[in-house]
């Protein structure tokens, strides 16, 4: 089966993880190798083979411009959506917030996991938990640098968000209609929160 082969070789290399890290955070940029080997910081064969593997995969695309050959994560990719939402779990904001035990859901918009420009009066993210305010706001603005835009998010307790999921709230209804990712906690939790 093609897409077992195209795992197995997918999930063997530290190199190859620091690539869709970066690949998959900010999937909308385009990478030439030695920017992709700065930001690893692996040596240059091995960031080479490991890109190869990857387009091998079909996880990224490449094309030649100006002398050099650009990398970027294929949204066509059958992977993209899980391995989108395991660079967010492992780097930025989830790394951030990972470690907080009232967490119980993180979600992105789909256009905030993208990078794509915000809506009008678009919400980025909801955190989902009994977390005081001051325990998020520290990786929000980190998380704002890393991005160079404001971040609109919302933080809820567990009761909150399901007095809001039971009513159905519609800007609940509206967020989770634009099909979500779910960065962090368990999708159980949505329904027994």
């Amino acid at each position: 089966m093609k897409t077992q082969s195209n795992l197995k070789r997918l999930l063997t290399s530290r190199t190859r993880l620091k690539l869709i890290e970066h690949l998959f955070y900010f999937p909308q940029n385009f990478y030439y190798v030695r920017q992709l080997v700065r930001l690893t910081q692996e040596e240059i064969n091995s960031v080479r083979r490991e890109l190869a593997n990857l387009k091998a995969s079909g996880i990224v695309s490449s094309e030649s411009r100006t002398n050099k050959l650009y990398y970027w994560a294929n949204s066509e990719s059958p992977f993209f959506p899980d391995l989108l939402q395991l660079a967010n779990k492992i780097s930025g904001l989830g790394a951030a917030l990972n470690h907080q035990d009232q967490l119980k859901l993180l979600f992105y918009n789909r256009q905030f996991a993208l990078g794509q420009p915000p809506g009008s009066d678009t919400i980025d993210l909801i955190i989902v938990g009994d977390l005081p305010l001051r325990s998020v706001e520290g990786p929000i603005k980190e998380e704002e640098r890393l991005r160079g835009r404001e971040i609109n998010y919302m933080l809820m307790s567990r009761s909150e968000f399901q007095l809001r999921r039971q009513k159905r709230d519609p800007f609940i209804i509206d967020f989770f209609l634009a099909y979500p990712l779910l960065v962090l906690g368990n999708p159980k939790e949505i329904l027994h929160s």
